[in-house]
């Protein structure tokens, strides 16, 4: 009975894995497509943020570059791990400026960003980020959990101990 248990909780936790990861994926490559196929409209957006203008250039191109090195990072099983680390550093990093321009320490609130999120208030862009961000740690905190040996205490686990 516990292993079948242990075997169907396993099973559950690489379900919601990969419905995290393919959700992630398909966020991170639709953002990337949507900045390259609209790459003009993309760099004008960019060009309204409170960034100094000679990042600009640099950061139209490489926010959707990684967006698209993470999507391949979330296909693969030895990337994995790697790639929920990357989403939730990106994911955070995007939170924290859409929720300082928020505060309206800039003196004005930049244009939002392109694709379907065009259409979303700062608030709600954020809690869009929220959710995504919140699902990502949740897929680092599953895989976690793969990787270590259910036989030992917590205790054993911390201080690297093998069974």
């Amino acid at each position: 009975m516990w292993c079948t248990t242990s075997y169907t909780m396993n099973i559950k936790k690489e379900h919601i894995v990969t419905t995290i990861t393919s959700l992630l994926a398909a966020l991170l490559f639709y953002a990337a497509m949507s900045k390259l196929i609209n790459y003009e409209q993309s760099r004008s957006e960019m060009l309204n943020q409170v960034f100094p203008r000679s990042w600009t250039i640099i950061l139209t191109w490489l926010i959707p570059t990684l967006e698209i090195i993470i999507t391949f990072t979330l296909l693969f099983k030895q990337t994995l791990r790697y790639g929920l680390w990357a989403a939730t550093v990106l994911l955070g990093a995007f939170s924290i400026y859409i929720a300082v321009v928020m505060t309206g320490v800039f003196g004005r609130v930049p244009c939002s960003c392109g694709g379907i999120l065009k259409n979303m208030s700062y608030p709600t862009h954020l809690l869009f980020n929220l959710f995504f961000l919140t699902i990502a740690m949740l897929g680092i905190r599953l895989t976690n959990h793969k990787y270590t040996n259910n036989n030992q205490s917590p205790k054993e686990r911390r201080l690297g101990k093998l069974a």
